[in-house]
């Protein structure tokens, strides 16, 4: 994307902010601090930003130069604090995400997506991801630990499964689920507090 290569921060800031702004038209998310006044700031406009700016820099310049970029932009703001770096590093990791998933899923297509629609449907991915929990939208109540990132979203894959809620997804969605639940049983080595109640899934047949 020319406009991503070539422009100031200026402008990659307006773009960002243009496309939180638009998805909060479309999907409703909280725009506002505690006293009603428009704000992007940790909130759940904040985690949208985040993982849009991610998303964006992954999908046009790659994950490694997007992580590059997301934590240079942390460093400059050394005295934050640790709570709001961690919320940012960890919607930042969901957009890689999402650019990644977008990118596995189209294989070689993804290239002739335009923009725009690129863009509304990388929106969409963060709404539902958000809508999900998946997102970090409140840093003051929300304790999950960035560092502990794969550890943390295991247990809400684990506890999908033994709450007997799988099986009212529809196809799409159990396979979505399946391909994200084994892709940290493997990063992960089987190392989780779970393993006992996970190898029995497969000894059953539960888990492919």
């Amino acid at each position: 994307m020319k406009i991503i290569e070539e422009s100031a921060r200026k402008r990659f800031n307006e773009i960002v902010l243009g496309a939180t702004r638009k998805a909060q038209e479309k999907y409703g998310f909280n725009m506002t601090d505690k006293d009603g006044n428009y704000s992007t700031w940790n909130n759940e406009a904040d985690a949208f930003k985040h993982a849009y700016l991610s998303w964006l820099l992954s999908w046009y310049q790659g994950d490694k130069k997007s992580k590059e970029l997301g934590d240079m932009h942390e460093d400059e703001t050394p005295n934050a604090p640790a709570y709001e770096r961690n919320m940012d590093l960890w919607n930042n990791a969901i957009g890689r995400e999402i650019a990644y998933e977008m990118k596995w899923r189209m294989s070689d297509d993804y290239a002739l997506l335009d923009d725009e629609s690129a863009s509304e449907f990388a929106s969409q991915k963060i709404w539902e991801k958000m809508q999900q929990g998946e997102l970090i939208t409140n840093p003051f109540t929300d304790k999950r630990k960035f560092e502990n990132m794969e550890l943390e979203r295991l247990k809400e894959s684990d506890k999908i499964f033994s709450d007997g809620e799988f099986k009212n997804f529809d196809e799409k969605t159990k396979a979505i689920k399946m391909d994200t639940y084994m892709d940290h049983i493997v990063n992960n080595d089987w190392k989780v507090p779970f393993k006992t109640n996970l190898d029995r899934r497969v000894q059953t047949g539960e888990l492919i």
